[in-house]
């Protein structure tokens, strides 16, 4: 949206809320794992769910990761191993999300980022904004495993413990030049905090300057913050405290002059 503020200047705004994506419970009640292989097809998988992330509008605001989490509680196993794995639209190595091999029973938790230079076709698929399906297989190696919750949610984010700074924390970027006001709120997913940050390049000399920060839990916000004149770019950036934990931009409200 344009706006004219004077004969020299004008606002726009992006607004995006890809919000947190989450299967539920794929699991009703129990399912006692007996299958000693990984069943072949995606029409044999034990629980599919379909998502959708939703796109940016703007194409300067660019995405640069998406993060995924999966909750499973294995009651019972008298199996050595329980295995899963997770598949994202088609069942081979290149679609993979999730290959796990869980040896005792609880709460069995995995979180894992993926962008360009990490299994980047389940990547390519997640940021196109169209609905794509997860597809789960469950066997064991003998014996037997109970379940009892299967649960997948995804988002605009990173799983990284590293420090705010490192590679994996950048979600997105925004190509601007000009006065720019960011707002934006977001959602964790675990038991841990998690920070989000924005840098920018402020002038022709500078490198990277913090401009906002926010740490804590579920649906922590940036209020009111100070606009600030950026040059060329923006990076939006998040970590997290706890490794099987994911933090994600459940919204980010862009006010942009030039």
């Amino acid at each position: 949206m344009r706006v004219g503020v004077s004969s020299r200047e004008t606002v726009e705004t992006i607004d995006y809320d890809p919000g947190l994506k989450d299967t539920g419970d794929l699991e009703g009640g129990t399912n006692t794992i007996t299958a000693t292989s990984e069943a072949t097809g995606v029409g044999n998988a034990d629980y599919t769910h379909s998502l959708t992330l939703k796109k940016p509008a703007d194409t300067r605001l660019l995405v640069k990761r998406i993060a995924a989490r999966l909750a499973v509680t294995i009651d019972s196993m008298t199996a050595n191993h329980v295995y899963c794995r997770v598949y994202v639209d088609q069942q081979d190595a290149g679609h993979r999300l999730f290959d796990d091999d869980w040896e005792a029973a609880g709460e069995r938790l995995d979180a894992d980022t993926v962008h360009a230079d990490s299994k980047a076709t389940i990547f390519n698929l997640l940021k196109d904004g169209a609905s794509h399906t997860f597809y789960f297989f469950f066997w064991v190696d003998t014996g037997n495993a109970v379940i009892s919750c299967v649960q997948l949610c995804e988002g605009i984010g990173t799983s990284s413990t590293d420090s705010i700074g490192a590679p994996d924390t950048l979600v997105m970027t925004l190509e601007h030049t000009g006065l720019t006001c960011v707002t934006g709120y977001l959602r964790r997913v675990g038991s841990g905090d998690a920070t989000m940050r924005l840098y920018g390049v402020l002038d022709d000399h500078a490198s990277r300057a913090m401009l906002l920060k926010r740490s804590g839990g579920d649906y922590s916000s940036w209020e009111n913050p100070p606009p600030v004149v950026l040059h060329g770019s923006a990076a939006f950036r998040l970590n997290t405290s706890v490794a099987t934990d994911i933090a994600c931009y459940g919204g980010v409200l862009i006010r942009m002059v030039h």
